[in-house]
């Protein structure tokens, strides 16, 4: 059965009219995947394929092509919900600023990596992840109800499919662990997905004993003592325990 964690905890900033959706899309923030579909509507993926001829055997003159690969082009529009105190755009959106950022940077500055999901409640539908540049244009002009921005990405390279992170039994997935080089008693951040309910954790195999929840994608661990050099990261929830993360400690 699918782990619909991701599409149960969507929902629009407050102040937002747009409708969720079933298709996905996540950005990479800070070592971590935020979904950022609750403010997106009308996502469309529009993949085109990248195709190379081949010779048709025993059919004179036939040709056929062999599919190696696809491009992406997704665009998406964004409702902007501002603050009525401070009239800054609302910190759920920390995100949208990165992406306009983006849109307006060159080179490098202007990819960002996403993780694309065709139906967020069935994990046998294709998830696909990879560098996407960012271009904005405005949705709206002149006299609107809300403002509306419209972002569409380029696929910088290949994107790959990958497993898709609604499957499996609900065990806890981390990324990353900061800052690095840390000693006995000092604190890491590690994130990932599916930390909520973390019941305990070890580095290098040693108990941690402080250890602090901040959401259901972030832990504050503090490193017990005998722990030094290369330090794998385990994080255990009641479904079961993580992948070890590599970590080196001071």
């Amino acid at each position: 059965m699918a782990d619909t964690t991701l599409y149960d905890t969507m929902a629009p900033s407050e102040g937002s009219l747009v409708l969720a959706h079933q298709r996905l899309i996540r950005l990479k923030m800070g070592g971590i995947f935020l979904n950022i579909t609750g403010d997106v509507n009308n996502l469309a993926l529009n993949p085109s394929k990248i195709p190379v001829a081949r010779e048709v055997y025993g059919q004179k003159a036939r040709t056929g092509e062999d599919i190696i690969g696809y491009n992406y082009a997704p665009s998406f529009n964004v409702e902007v919900v501002r603050d009525p105190i401070t009239k800054q755009i609302v910190a759920a959106q920390a995100w949208f600023k990165d992406l306009v950022k983006a849109a307006f940077s060159t080179g490098a500055e202007n990819k960002r990596e996403f993780q694309l999901f065709t139906d967020a409640l069935d994990e046998d539908m294709p998830v696909v992840e990879g560098t996407f540049s960012v271009a904005y244009s405005e949705a709206n002009t002149g006299f609107a109800d809300k403002g509306v921005v419209t972002f569409t990405l380029a696929n910088d390279g290949v994107v790959d499919q990958i497993p898709s992170p609604l499957a499996g039994p609900g065990n806890p997935i981390l990324e990353s662990a900061s800052p690095s080089g840390q000693t006995v008693g000092d604190l890491i951040v590690v994130r990932g997905y599916k930390l909520a309910t973390t019941v305990s954790a070890t580095i290098d195999g040693a108990a941690v004993t402080e250890l602090r929840i901040v959401d259901q994608h972030t832990l504050v661990l503090q490193i017990p003592a005998t722990v030094a050099g290369s330090a794998p990261i385990i994080v255990t929830n009641p479904v079961g325990a993580s992948a070890a993360l590599p970590y080196t400690a001071a």
